[in-house]
């Protein structure tokens, strides 16, 4: 038997044989060991990976659900700005179609618009109630830019002459035709009275001279008509019978003068009649008792006594009954307006009295009631700025 000594081993031999058997050592293990570690790593992964993501997502539905719960109650217009707001940011295709349909649709929204508003006034008093405004812009009540002239006319009713003013409009012509109002005064005034604090020639300048009122003569009367006494003295019954007799003084008188003397157009297309207080009940008078002279009526807080009633001033025994008072079916005015105050304290809810026996007998007007108004300009002016806007024009 051989034996060997420590000197006699080969030492590469032995080195090798260790790196053999290590490395085979190894591989064996790791066959085991490897398979074992990834085994048990893919078995915990999922069950700790699943438990988390299923918490997370319990929460995350819970605080959505509520985030999102609250707010889509109480903000659903938000949905709808969205949806309004997609064209915005749509592509160049979607807004094509955006831009051909004005050109489609926009000519054919301002036939229906007009068609609709032309189906709409069924009379000029529609469009006149439908139009009117309640405020009068200052800068339209001040620089009268017209002329005034004062006349003396022979009255035949009073058997004497007689004053009034006429009131030539901006760039006047003799050469021109004009048609002419009619403006009457309140009780114990004259013809000057209605030239202050109703901004009437002032309001005519701006709206004929800017193309919103017909170019027109005003006439500014003086009602009085008593044959004894030159003025009114007191607020009587025995005195209002020589305001009614204004009737014959400016049909029969005035109103000839005028057209003789100036330029005007004449009968009912032409010819409007309006008033204040006791100026107010006889121009609702004089054109219900004259329906074929004037198209055009208005009566600012107009005083008692057309018909029969009573105040704090008189008993009023009327001038016609209350079946009277109305116009007819084919007599009636163009424009027919009356305006009261809430607070006038002078003729009282006598002016919605006149509109309410109006209304009872058929008539059609247009009724104004200014809340806070007095028995002043707080009320005829803004009737007297809407009633000049719409003279003279029903026929166009």
């Amino acid at each position: 038997m051989m034996s060997f000594s420590d000197d006699d081993r080969d030492p590469h031999i032995s080195t090798a044989l260790i790196v053999c058997i290590v490395l085979a050592a190894l591989l064996i293990s790791g066959a085991f060991l490897i398979p074992k570690i990834l085994g048990d790593r893919s078995k915990d992964e999922p069950e700790e990976t699943t438990v988390a993501e299923v918490t997370t997502a319990e929460a995350t539905t819970e605080a959505t659900t509520e985030a999102v719960t609250e707010p889509t109650a109480a903000a659903q217009p938000t949905t709808e700005e969205a949806t309004t707001a997609a064209p915005t940011t749509a592509t160049p295709t979607t807004e094509a179609p955006t831009t051909e349909e004005p050109k489609t649709e926009d000519p054919t929204k301002e036939i229906e618009t007009s068609t609709e508003e032309t189906m709409e006034y069924k009379t000029y008093m529609d469009k006149i109630r439908a139009e009117y405004v309640t405020e009068v812009p200052k800068d339209v009540q001040k620089n009268n830019t017209g002329k005034l002239e004062h006349i003396k006319y022979y009255s035949k009713k009073a058997e004497k002459e007689k004053g009034a003013y006429v009131w030539l409009p901006p760039e006047y012509s003799p050469e021109q035709k004009y048609p002419v109002f009619y403006v009457n005064h309140g009780i114990t005034g004259d013809e000057g009275s209605m030239l202050q604090g109703f901004a009437l020639t002032e309001m005519a300048s701006n709206l004929i001279r800017s193309g919103e009122a017909k170019p027109m003569i005003m006439v500014f009367t003086f009602m009085y008509t008593n044959k004894n006494k030159a003025n009114c003295t007191a607020i009587t019954a025995e005195e209002t019978p020589f305001y009614d007799a204004f009737l014959d003084d400016l049909t029969d008188s005035l109103m000839p003068y005028i057209e003789e003397n100036y330029p005007v157009l004449t009968g009912f297309e032409n010819t409007a009649i309006g008033g204040f207080s006791m100026g107010g009940r006889e121009s609702l008078y004089i054109s219900i008792m004259r329906p074929d002279l004037f198209g055009y009526v208005a009566a600012s807080s107009p005083a008692p006594g057309v018909v029969p009633g009573k105040d704090m001033f008189m008993v009023h025994e009327g001038c016609m009954s209350e079946d009277e008072f109305k116009f007819e079916k084919d007599a009636m005015p163009h424009v027919l307006m009356i305006a009261g105050g809430t607070s006038d304290f002078v003729v009282g809810t006598f002016p919605q009295q006149y509109h309410e026996l109006f209304e009872k007998n058929g008539t059609e007007h247009i009724w104004v009631s200014v809340p806070g108004g007095g028995h002043d300009g707080s009320v005829g002016i803004p009737l007297f700025y809407n009633f000049l806007k719409c003279l003279f024009k029903a026929g166009e």
